[in-house]
């Protein structure tokens, strides 16, 4: 399992460099019926299409009885093959390797900005990591599980679930109707949206749990042991959960953006915070956080992290994920 876990990091870090020494990417600007073959690269160079796109329409589709974009649409035409192709939102043109992705638009609606995505090989190699990533994450979370004995308590184990059903439906319920407030933002109109949002959420809502149950152990002398090994039980599907939700978001975001880590706040706070907790998760070979006391200081402040990645880059950092 370990080897596993090795092996899957080492493949999304050699996908990683795979595509930045072998992909490319930019921008394709097309005005309508003009023929582009080229498209610009961040650094301000230009490389050239085996192919090229001419953009037939580009309008905005709204919701019903409202001015609020629900989606928008690039309908291309693929010279010289002739074909005819339609890129919206979510709904990427996959063409010889290459792929566009409807970024922005002209205000006059005669024109459309793509995002353009080439990499033949990186983008495989890391998928192939996640799926061993997970696969090892799993092994161990059941393992780990049938291993530990939590010999609790009736009382504590009914406050315990209690605390856990209240804070996962509260802040689940917080977020459902964060994003069913109003309607959805056209990039946000996608069928992972509600597995990544609830994954993550109910990792968090158990870190709130643990970090509740780490206060409880300081001042219970009587429950500090047992609470720690609740703590250390709840860490694995919390861990899973949230490592389940970041690939689910980086999968997304090659879906939408053609690029699956940007480095952006949000996914940059996410992965420092699963760093944190897997950390905690190898209590049994560290001293230090054998102890009980240490243990649960630790899992305090390792919420820090959670408060941060949710509610810091929301109100300080912003990015990509300020609406999230």
């Amino acid at each position: 399992m370990k080897k596993l876990f090795i092996l899957s990091v080492v493949l999304i870090a050699a996908g990683a460099l795979v595509t930045c020494f072998t992909g490319d990417s930019g921008q394709m600007h097309l005005r309508r019926y003009a023929e582009v073959s080229v498209f610009q690269r961040e650094d301000g160079s230009t490389a050239s299409l085996p192919f090229s796109l001419s953009l037939k329409e580009f309008k905005v589709e709204y919701y019903p009885d409202s001015t609020m974009p629900s989606d928008y649409v690039s309908r291309v035409m693929i010279n010289p093959q002739g074909q005819q192709r339609t890129i919206s939102m979510n709904h990427i043109l996959r063409w010889k390797g290459y792929r566009f992705f409807q970024a922005d638009y002209d205000p006059d609606l005669q024109g459309s900005i793509l995002a353009v995505s080439h990499d033949p090989w990186g983008t495989g190699i890391v998928y192939s990591g996640y799926f061993l990533l997970l696969l090892s994450m799993a092994i161990l979370f059941i393992r780990r599980l049938r291993e530990m004995k939590l010999a609790l308590p009736l009382w504590l184990k009914r406050t315990l679930w209690g605390l856990g059903a209240v804070l996962i439906a509260g802040i689940f319920l917080f977020i459902c109707r964060r994003l069913l407030s109003g309607h959805l933002m056209p990039v946000l109109r996608s069928p992972l949206l509600w597995i990544h949002v609830s994954s993550v959420i109910v990792s968090y809502s158990i870190f709130a749990l643990v970090a509740i149950c780490g206060i409880w152990g300081l001042f219970s002398q009587s429950q500090r042991d047992r609470l720690m090994t609740v703590n250390r039980a709840a860490l694995y599907p919390a861990v899973f959960l949230l490592a389940f939700g970041i690939i689910i978001g980086s999968l997304w975001a090659n879906i939408s953006w053609g690029n699956y880590w940007s480095w952006d706040p949000k996914e940059t706070w996410a992965l420092i915070t699963l760093l944190v907790y897997s950390f905690a998760l190898h209590g049994d070979h560290m001293k230090v956080l054998q102890k009980p006391r240490v243990f649960h200081v630790y899992c305090i402040l390792s919420f820090l992290s959670v408060l941060i990645t949710y509610f810091g880059v929301n109100l300080i950092l912003g990015g990509m994920h300020s609406y999230a």
